[in-house]
């Protein structure tokens, strides 16, 4: 991958958006427009052919008349997805409010990205349903994409959209008080393969605990209806629950006082500086053509900055709509997120971040951690 550094245009007669995204000859859009989640964005500002060049800074770009062949990093486009429709999976829970923001906010259509929200099914596999097309692009925690990635789904990531939205419960009054505590113990998750799990591994592994089902020192139950994990650490059927996406009930939970926080991926973990939200992208669209992808990245990063700064309005934007809570519910869990979307953070943390989650034997304990974040990894140019 180049390290090349993009170069900023040198124009000033541009339009700068609050993102820090720079328009030139384009007529100004409703950004605030109401939209349907099922409703194509449609394209505007920038022509068909037009193409983005990295404009430096957070965000910086500056989209102009001529086509380039390449990205800043010298990826080459071999087919336009300039009018083609774009299909990310719709968001549900509080943690998608970058994409939300994008969406709503115009972001996606202000750099002339053709976007669909789509609902995913009950139980789909979204990891193979980027890899095969039907989406193409979704978010969720790196980790969960490596085990895939190694056996050759064609899915890359590009960019880290936020910290925060992972968490680990015990009961208040009951026996444990740190993660050491939950050897031989039973962890609820909705997935073996879930973000939480993948993530707390890491958890239990400084703890001195192997996290490997195989090795029998945790018991993972499988409880694959979020909506009852909490009732299950509260009856006692499991000793703590591992949770992704700012997860309501238990935030309730929390609050009325009978449950408690062992660990998070904010504060309360050594492991917190790994992003637990990720762009994922359909390697094939990445490979036609990395500068549209890389408009895609950088309007889902606008979106994460502008949620950052606008937290009720953004908790405005989901209620209801896309998560299934008020305001009021859903503003103390975007105040637990950070909203610092960077491909640059993602690159440099996916090796390290490999290296050590091999150790919880999710990956066979040959993997070349470098290889595969190689693998993983989609360096667009996108310099923040």
């Amino acid at each position: 991958m180049s390290d090349n550094t993009p170069t900023s245009p040198e124009s000033e007669d541009q339009n700068v958006l609050p993102s820090g995204a720079r328009i030139e000859n384009t007529a100004a859009d409703d950004l605030d427009a109401p939209k349907k989640v099922s409703r194509r964005g449609l394209l505007t500002g920038v022509g068909i052919g037009a193409a983005v060049v990295v404009a430096g800074g957070l965000g910086g770009w500056a989209f102009v008349a001529s086509q380039p062949k390449k990205t800043a990093n010298g990826l080459a486009v071999t087919k336009s997805w300039a009018d083609k429709e774009i299909k990310i999976t719709s968001p549900s829970g509080v943690c998608e409010a970058p994409l939300v923001v994008a969406y709503e906010k115009g972001y996606f259509t202000k750099a002339g990205l053709n976007v669909t929200l789509l609902k995913t099914g009950d139980g789909e596999n979204v990891v193979e349903a980027v890899g095969s097309g039907k989406y193409t692009a979704s978010n969720g925690i790196f980790f969960n994409y490596l085990d895939p990635i190694y056996n050759g789904t064609p899915v890359k990531l590009s960019g880290g959209l936020h910290h925060g939205c992972l968490d680990l419960y015990v009961k208040s009054d009951g026996p444990i008080s740190k993660v050491a505590d939950l050897k031989g113990k039973k962890i609820g998750v909705t997935s073996l393969q879930g973000s939480a799990t993948n993530f707390f591994s890491l958890d239990l592994l400084d703890a001195g605990i192997n996290s490997s089902p195989e090795a029998k020192q945790v018991e993972w139950v499988v409880i694959t209806d979020q909506t009852l994990l909490p009732q299950a650490l509260k009856d006692g059927k499991v000793d703590a629950i591992a949770t992704a996406g700012g997860f309501l009930p238990v935030i309730q939970a929390v609050q009325d006082g009978w449950a408690t926080e062992l660990s998070n991926n904010r504060d309360l973990s050594k492991n917190a500086n790994e992003p637990c939200c990720a762009v994922v992208l359909n390697d094939t669209f990445v490979a036609q053509d990395p500068v549209t992808a890389a408009k895609l990245v950088t309007a889902w990063a606008q979106g994460s900055r502008w949620a950052g700064a606008n937290l009720e309005a953004t908790a405005e934007l989901e209620a209801g709509k896309y998560v299934a809570g008020t305001k009021d519910e859903i503003l103390p869990v975007l105040k637990t997120l950070t909203f610092d979307p960077s491909p640059k953070n993602l690159h440099q943390v996916l090796e390290p971040g490999i290296k050590k989650y091999i150790k919880t034997g999710f990956l066979p304990a040959n993997t070349n951690a470098k290889a595969l974040a190689d693998k993983a990894f989609v360096d667009l140019g996108l310099n923040f």
